[in-house]
């Protein structure tokens, strides 16, 4: 009965159809499958939808790694523009007073005042520190006293020498006459001989006596410490109640110190035949961070110093200080300029190394460069026929410029480096892109691996000048610390 109600349903639903619409196999496997899922329950319908999501995901996910697997490159750029460049050399250095004078007393005796402490702005002959002056009062005293004795003694031997003179010219007229003797003669010529030497030996005791004045004099005038020029007191060793002088354990009493300040800077003998009297000079101090001190060269040391086995040549800088911010004994990083040229075209030395490198690896794209600069078409690395420098600064080189979001391989002249840009001559103009990395992008992952040259950060960070490029000098100073 039920297998007749099962035919007499299917026959319905059949017989339900369009009476239009033939009658094909593809219409009875329809109504069979509505059937079949008709009839099935509801957890067998759960899996078949999941199985056919799953199904349509593993078929998305194939077909978005299929079409998602080509790489991108996003190039790195920056816009070619007019900037300052200097050529610089390098040095470490320590600021130092222009003046100093390291003060104490000469006698051994107790400090009786100190009227100043360190820090302390003094003007010249201003009163720093006196000391217990009796003795020395008295020894001044004793050394005049002397003194005036002597000037009488000297006077006394001359009026005799003067009195013995008249009696050897009398008896020389007397011996003329014969009315006396060659010995009375003799006897007045050697008392005269006498008298001489005796203002002579009064005379050596004067001069020797107002020596001792002159020094007893110092000796009384030491006791008072005075300025010997404006300035700053830089240290005070000792305090009132201390005996001070040359055998005391502290000699030095007291430094004074100018205020302005001047820099010695060690700098490499490889780089000392470029430095001059008068350059310019730009120095920072771990201090002061964000300033720029300015200075000049003012003379070179001839005598080498030998740090670290290697020759250093000291170098004299004066320090522009207006406004007395700087220390004695500050550790400065001093550039030296040696060449700089204000508004010139430059673009970032990473731009020069990332072309080389893409050149090497794409040899075919060197084939579609631009035409070389005029005056430079053929000329090996460090020469050119340019007359926009003189040819020891100049070089041939490449660089990549975008054009139609494309990059293009120039060629170009460069000058000067400042160990981060160099100065381009010829085959730049203002404002062109230029390319100074790349990252590959890969689009099914999302991340980029960076595929910059290497190279590009070692050739910003080298400051030493290659082969005429007037890149910067080497480093200048020594080790830090020395």
């Amino acid at each position: 009965m039920s297998e007749e109600n099962s035919i007499q349903g299917e026959g319905a639903a059949v017989e339900s159809r369009p009476e239009k619409a033939p009658l094909s196999v593809d219409t009875v496997q329809e109504v069979l499958i509505k059937q079949q899922i008709h009839g099935m329950s509801w957890k067998k319908k759960v899996i078949g939808i999941l199985v056919i999501l799953l199904t349509l995901t593993a078929s998305g996910f194939g077909v978005y790694k299929y079409l998602g697997s080509s790489n991108k490159t996003d190039y790195l750029t920056a816009q070619a523009a007019k900037s300052t460049i200097s050529d610089t050399i390098t040095a470490t250095g320590t600021l130092e007073p222009v003046k100093k004078s390291e003060m104490g007393f000469k006698s051994d005796n107790t400090i009786t005042a100190l009227n100043v402490q360190p820090g302390d702005r003094v003007k010249q002959g201003d009163i720093l520190a006196e000391q217990d002056a009796t003795t020395l009062q008295a020894s001044l005293q004793q050394a005049y006293s002397s003194l005036e004795q002597d000037q009488i003694s000297v006077k006394s031997a001359e009026m005799t020498c003067s009195s013995k003179l008249k009696t050897l010219e009398r008896q020389q007229t007397l011996f003329d006459a014969g009315a006396i003797s060659q010995s009375d003669l003799e006897t007045a010529r050697n008392d005269y001989t006498k008298a001489q030497w005796d203002v002579e030996t009064a005379q050596a005791k004067l001069v020797n006596d107002q020596a001792k004045v002159a020094q007893a004099q110092s000796d009384y005038e030491g006791a008072v410490l005075v300025a010997p020029f404006d300035g700053i007191i830089g240290a005070v060793n000792g305090q009132v109640g201390q005996i001070n002088g040359l055998s005391s354990s502290s000699s030095t009493l007291l430094t004074v110190m100018s205020e302005d300040l001047q820099m010695s800077a060690l700098v490499n003998e490889a780089d000392i035949a470029r430095i001059q009297a008068g350059q310019e000079v730009e120095f920072t101090s771990s201090a002061f961070t964000n300033k720029t001190f300015q200075g000049t060269v003012l003379r070179i040391t001839p005598e080498a110093q030998t740090v670290s086995n290697v020759q250093y040549y000291p170098v004299l800088i004066s320090c522009v200080d207006p406004d007395h911010q700087l220390f004695s004994g500050m550790s400065v990083s001093a550039s030296i300029i040696v060449n700089r040229k204000t508004d010139v075209l430059t673009v970032p030395m990473m731009a020069v190394s990332y072309a080389q490198t893409y050149l090497k690896n794409n040899p075919t794209a060197a084939s579609g460069a631009a035409s070389a600069p005029s005056g430079g078409s053929a000329a090996p690395a460090g020469e050119s026929t340019s007359s926009a420098a003189p040819a020891s600064e100049t070089k041939q080189s490449v660089i990549l410029v975008m054009q139609n979001n494309q990059p293009v391989v120039k060629n170009v002249v460069l000058g000067m480096s400042d160990g981060s840009n160099y100065e381009v001559i010829e085959g730049l103009n203002e404002g062109d892109t230029i390319i100074v990395g790349s990252n590959t992008v890969t689009s099914s992952s999302g991340s980029s691996s960076s595929s910059s040259s290497s190279s590009s950060n070692s050739n910003s960070s080298n400051q030493r000048n290659q082969g005429g490029m007037g890149g910067m000098g080497g480093m200048g100073g020594p080790p830090p610390g020395m």
